[in-house]
């Protein structure tokens, strides 16, 4: 009883943050909540996330990473980080697409089931902490893009209007895209190194061949555009693209894979 009622509070916070930073968007800041206010409530809804993670992710027996208990870390792990650097920098613009998400995650957490999928192996340990880390930056980095390409096409269309008065400049959110595509592709880098040194017999038996090629293909795709930005200067909708084209792999490598197999082979 104790968890879902912590479950629903979690998710009223994230949505009550969601609510306050979609006023400050919209609204003039006199007619709006505090800046304090929206990150009073995501630190409030991102502890209470915090005993849910602890409860749904160590089992015993092991660790879960079933698809709605990954979900869920996910989700947290990239709240947590977004109220944390938003405490130096103004980037809470993000939690107007991400909270939704996590009230999302922490609701459908009551279908996790209590079943260990994972040993607690200090080599595994590592790369999931690793992996998690490259999927929380990255998704980060795909919702900056998204509300960058709204930016960039109200400003195309002379629509400096709203919402877009609220945010920061063009180049700041662009310079803030590449940061976080860059540390998302360090994890991400390092995540399949690991994988590749502590899993090679898993890999060589072909049972993960489906996630390691679409996370090869996500990391060719944030190469492509790191290299691109770096030589060419990639920016505007064609780093908005390519985010999106790295991301879409990600995921589908990882929660793709999860999903058929979990929910609908009915298989761990």
């Amino acid at each position: 009883m104790a968890i879902t009622t912590l479950t629903v509070f979690t998710a009223l916070f994230y949505l009550a943050a969601t609510a306050a930073q979609g006023a400050r968007l919209m609204l003039h800041e006199e007619r709006s909540p505090a800046r304090s206010t929206v990150l009073a409530l995501a630190a409030a809804a991102v502890a209470a996330h915090t005993a849910i993670v602890v409860d749904t992710t160590w089992v015993a027996g092991g660790i879960n990473l079933g698809f709605f208990s990954a979900l869920s870390l996910v989700s947290w792990i990239t709240s947590t980080g977004l109220v944390a650097f938003s405490l130096g920098h103004r980037v809470e613009h993000l939690g107007v697409l991400l909270w939704p998400l996590s009230a999302m995650a922490v609701a459908l957490s009551f279908l996790a089931t209590p079943d260990a999928t994972l040993s607690r192996d200090p080599a595994l340990g590592v790369h999931i902490v690793l992996s998690m880390l490259a999927y929380s930056t990255l998704l980060a980095a795909v919702l900056q893009a998204l509300i960058l390409a709204a930016l960039d096409h109200r400003l195309r269309h002379r629509r400096a209007t709203g919402f877009v008065r609220q945010l920061p400049a063009l180049r700041t959110m662009e310079r803030q895209l590449f940061w976080l595509i860059t540390v998302g592709f360090v994890a991400l880098t390092v995540a399949l190194g690991s994988g590749f040194l502590f899993f090679m017999d898993s890999l060589l038996a072909g049972s993960m061949i489906h996630k390691t090629s679409l996370s090869i293909a996500s990391w060719l795709a944030f190469a492509t555009l790191l290299l691109g930005h770096a030589i060419w200067g990639w920016r505007g909708q064609t780093a908005i693209r390519w985010t999106l084209v790295g991301f879409l792999a990600l995921m589908l490598g990882y929660f793709g894979s999860k999903f058929v197999l979990e929910l609908i082979l009915q298989r761990q």
